[in-house]
């Protein structure tokens, strides 16, 4: 096959600053800092524990699409740790980052994901980076697509009912296609965490409630999804009232499941938006 080669032209057009590229630089390192501690202190306010608020970060960020940001939001809470305790916890952190980053592609995109996580990965300490799992566990096997799909369609009734089969309804009249894939390829293969078969004992794992903070989170940092912001802010109320076998404890549940705990959410993503995005959104920022 022939080399293919683009002209300076091109390639200028395609970097034009219009365009935005690029990446969405970190802020100052003292506004990224209060920018976490102001996170990470409410969040214990609340009863939150780290994995809660990590995963509203890192969420919010990647869809901002500042990877500097979020390499700094794992410094920051790997140093929140004890001296005693930080080896453990990095690799624990790291894995729920890049849990939370794998999630955001139904809800942002996939080359965000692509930035951000690769940016994590390269950021990470050779000795953390090395613990993390390397296996898939979403690898599909024709055996498992039957409980693939219960587990998608029970996560999509749980966020949507009573009104997800009208909802479905409603998505194929747009394209015939368009909710078998939402459901197939998100709510199943990648929304609905894989059995604990299929999974590494110290994977980290992104359950039922945090998936919905994923979410929201990624959704308000975008803007101009506020229908769609809803949905999922129901999803979370109605999360609490779910008993999912092998799901994860989620310190300071009962509060991020209730409506100030999703009040909180959409606050905090806010702030993000703001400090690191410098608007409402990034979609509206590109219009600036």
């Amino acid at each position: 096959m022939a080399s293919v080669h683009l002209s300076s032209a091109l390639k200028a057009l395609i970097a034009s600053p219009q365009a935005q590229g690029g990446v969405v630089p970190a802020p100052s390192k003292a506004a990224a800092t209060a920018l976490f501690e102001g996170l990470a202190s409410s969040a214990q306010q609340h009863g939150l524990g780290a994995p809660a608020w990590l995963t509203l970060g890192s969420a919010a960020l990647v869809t901002l699409n500042s990877p500097d940001t979020l390499c700094a939001l794992y410094s920051f809470a790997r140093d929140r740790c004890d001296a005693n305790e930080r080896a453990t916890r990095s690799v624990e952190y790291a894995g729920i980052m890049r849990e939370t980053g794998l999630k955001t592609i139904s809800f942002s995109g996939i080359p965000r994901a692509i930035n951000n996580l690769g940016a994590l990965r390269a950021y990470l300490e050779p000795e953390v980076a090395s613990k993390l799992p390397t296996q898939p566990s979403r690898q599909l096997k024709a055996a498992d697509v039957d409980s693939m799909l219960a587990r998608g369609n029970a996560l999509w009734d749980g966020i949507y009912d009573p009104h997800s089969k009208k909802l479905l309804a409603k998505l194929a009249q747009s394209h015939p296609d368009l909710p078998v894939h939402i459901l197939t390829s998100h709510y199943s293969h990648l929304l609905s965490d894989p059995p604990s078969s299929a999974r590494p004992a110290d994977a980290a794992k992104v359950g039922r409630i945090l998936t919905s903070v994923v979410a929201i989170a990624c959704l308000r940092a975008q803007g101009g999804v506020g229908p769609q912001v809803t949905s999922h802010v129901f999803g979370l109320r109605k999360a609490a009232e779910e008993k999912l076998e092998g799901d994860e404890f989620v310190q300071g549940s009962d509060f991020l499941t209730s409506e100030e705990g999703a009040k909180w959410v959409i606050e905090q993503v806010d702030r993000f938006v703001q400090v690191v995005a410098h608007g409402p959104s990034f979609a509206t920022r590109a219009k600036l």
